[in-house]
């Protein structure tokens, strides 16, 4: 009843109509966005989560590569979310003549697409705020907690029950794991002697890690140590109170330094790579305006129509959209392309496209072809 309120109250009503406008498109890209973000990072968990079974991935580790992504996939997801809240919105008061009335009360296209710019001039702020200050800054810190963590050995990430190697062809197994996750019980090692064709099996009834000078080392309690080999009965026997094993860094997972870089660096440095990341990051919150005009186009055809039957196609065109820009970031970091005007090319062309669909349209609207 929004566009009622529009006719009596005149001005105010205008008011009035850009709240519900705003109310109408935030309210669906916030839900869309929530929509989109759980299933991005369903599979992202799904992933890792498989990772930290196999003791390839630390559980915190797991949390910080999760957390690190949110807000680089929001800067993908929003510019969707809003062109789909567009659509859905408009379509919606098309079909239940909300439109026409707002047309009758003096609303022509371009005054309403003017309403609808102001939240998507909101949402575009957004992206561009994750894009060029957040999701650099975040990168930077979580970039510092996943090097600590970088250190982590196969002690860190030991599933109970299961055999697990690291980088040295060392084997261990554990068959159970303290509450406090401290410490490991009943430990079993198996470690290749590089001179000899020998092996080493140690045996613990507890196992728990110690840092030394920066270095990790594997302490084993009330156990023993067998030498030999299996083609041969010479075996050496020992039996110790605590025996240190040193361990390696397994996990090399981390952020590309480059993407971790603020903006202001990046345009200090001024190579062709560093250039192609800062014209991605400003290309997002441009998207977000430039697939406002075709959607509204869309969301403004027949009332007869059904407002999701252009879901699909315009996932398909933002999809292509995205797929440009990031063909062209690469060829600005190959060389092929120059730095500027780089992606703002992509632009160029997508908006002269749109513009000659508008404009064919619209003609064929008056020529009574649609």
């Amino acid at each position: 009843m929004a566009p009622l309120i529009l006719i009596r109250y005149g001005s105010v009503g205008h008011l009035i109509i850009l709240r519900y406008f705003s109310r109408q498109i935030l309210e669906t890209s916030a839900g869309v966005s929530l929509i989109l973000l759980l299933v991005v990072l369903s599979g992202r968990f799904i992933q890792f989560l498989d990772m930290a079974a196999n003791g390839e991935l630390s559980v915190e580790l797991m949390l910080t590569m999760i957390l690190w992504r949110i807000p680089s996939s929001l800067e993908l997801i929003l510019p969707l979310a809003l062109t789909l809240s567009v659509l859905l919105v408009i379509g919606r008061m098309n079909q239940e003549s909300e439109l026409i009335i707002l047309r009758a009360a003096g609303y022509s296209d371009v005054r309403l697409f003017g309403v609808i710019l102001l939240p998507a001039v909101m949402v575009a702020l957004l992206v561009g705020w994750l894009s060029l200050i957040l999701s650099p800054d975040l990168a930077q810190v979580l970039d510092r907690q996943v090097v600590e963590k970088e250190k982590l050995t196969v002690f860190d990430t030991v599933v109970p029950g299961r055999f697990q190697s690291d980088k040295s062809g060392r084997s261990i197994y554990a068959a159970d794991i303290s509450e406090d996750r401290e410490s490991l019980i009943d430990v079993f090692i198996v470690e290749p002697l590089q001179r000899e064709k020998n092996e080493v099996f140690l045996t613990g009834r507890t196992a728990r890690l110690e840092l030394n000078d920066g270095e990790k080392y594997l302490v084993l309690l009330d156990g023993y140590r067998h030498i030999g080999s299996d083609l041969s009965l010479d075996w050496e026997i020992s039996r110790f109170d605590r025996y240190l094993i040193r361990l390696n860094p397994e996990v090399d997972s981390r952020p590309d330094s480059l993407e971790t870089r603020s903006t202001a660096t990046l345009l200090e440095s001024g190579t062709p790579a560093e250039l192609a990341i800062i014209s991605w990051r400003a290309s997002l919150p441009i998207m977000c305006i430039f697939m406002l005009p075709l959607v509204f186009l869309i969301g403004r055809g027949s009332p007869r129509q059904s407002r999701f039957l252009w879901v699909i196609p315009v996932i398909l065109i933002q999809f292509g959209y995205i797929t440009a820009l990031s063909y062209a970031q690469k060829a600005i970091t190959l060389g092929q392309w120059l730095p500027w005007p780089g992606l703002f090319w992509v632009h160029l062309t997508l908006i002269c496209a749109f513009s000659l669909s508008i404009g064919f349209v619209y003609l064929a609207r008056e020529r009574g072809w649609l």
